[in-house]
């Protein structure tokens, strides 16, 4: 038994239009999340609130920070707080992590995502994100090249082709084949996370087209992951810190609720919510899954 949690950064739920590439979306896990077709068979959708009753607009730093411990982050800091999380929220983090959680539960957890030569070069001085804070305190050690390789991890650009382009000596894979990788690595392990942010970066700075061009691959990319797992056994899980890439009328973030997405034992197992979900519900739900498989 085993579940693989995918965070999806910036990607909102907005109803069909011109803007929204997700209604272009007409097959596939992402398929149901545009307003125009019905989720795929075996899935459901919780529509999830991420202004945390806190003014302004969720941000990536307090909104991760949310997301990953179920702690109001924003109301903690006193906003919505952009980038990498401050000194705050990195301690909110490392004491309340999903992984180091579900670690001290005595859960077989992992972080999915390679790290680059570059990153480990710059020591103290490099910048650490929600994500990679919450997997160095759970004790987990980064990924390198050397893992990615092997076939150990996937990068954050599951195609390696952004690794090529830089000058690395990687191979370029397929959407599918990186996403039956992540499945397989999933099955090993009780929890897997797995992180994706192109998403926010093409709502920040592309136009429609380049929206599709990651939402197209992504799909194809997540579809190959489920199809690893045992809808009997396992549970998938996606979700979001806010919105952005789901209105490319414009380049910030959005105030729209945000997707948990849920499949196998993921659906049939997800505690019931209040009557306002939120992304404060999902590592409460993944710590619920989790006990639920122990015991079993």
């Amino acid at each position: 038994m085993a579940i693989l949690f995918v965070f999806v950064d910036g990607m909102g739920l907005a109803p069909p239009g011109p803007h929204n590439p997700l209604a272009a979306l007409d097959e596939g896990p992402l398929s149901g999340l545009g307003g125009n077709a019905p989720l795929p068979a075996g899935f459901g959708l919780i529509s999830a609130d991420a202004c945390l009753g806190v003014p302004g607009t969720p941000q990536s730093a307090t909104g991760g920070a949310s997301l990953f411990t179920g702690r109001n982050a924003p109301a903690l800091v006193g906003d919505h707080l952009q980038g990498y999380p401050n000194a705050a929220l990195r301690e909110l983090i490392a004491r309340d992590g999903l992984l180091r959680k579900a670690r001290e539960r005595g859960a077989h957890v992992d972080f999915a995502n390679a790290y680059t030569p570059a990153f480990f070069s710059r020591g103290r001085t490099r910048h650490r994100s929600v994500t990679t804070v919450m997997a160095e305190s759970s004790g987990i050690p980064l990924k390198r090249l050397e893992h990615l390789r092997r076939g150990e991890a996937v990068y954050r650009e599951f195609t390696n082709r952004y690794l090529i382009e830089s000058g690395l000596e990687i191979e370029e894979i397929s959407p599918e084949e990186a996403g039956a990788r992540l499945g397989r690595m999933t099955r090993a392990r009780d929890l897997l996370v797995y992180e994706f942010f192109q998403t926010d970066i093409a709502g920040h700075r592309g136009t429609f087209e380049d929206a599709l061009e990651v939402l197209g691959p992504l799909n194809r990319f997540l579809g190959a992951a489920v199809a690893e797992l045992d809808p009997a056994r396992d549970a998938f899980v996606l979700s979001s810190d806010h919105g952005n890439i789901e209105d490319m009328s414009i380049s910030s973030h959005t105030t729209n609720k945000v997707p948990i997405l849920l499949w196998g034992k993921g659906l049939s197992k997800w505690p019931t919510t209040g009557e306002s979900p939120g992304i404060l519900d999902v590592s409460p739900g993944i710590h619920t899954l989790l006990r639920e498989f122990m015991l079993c």
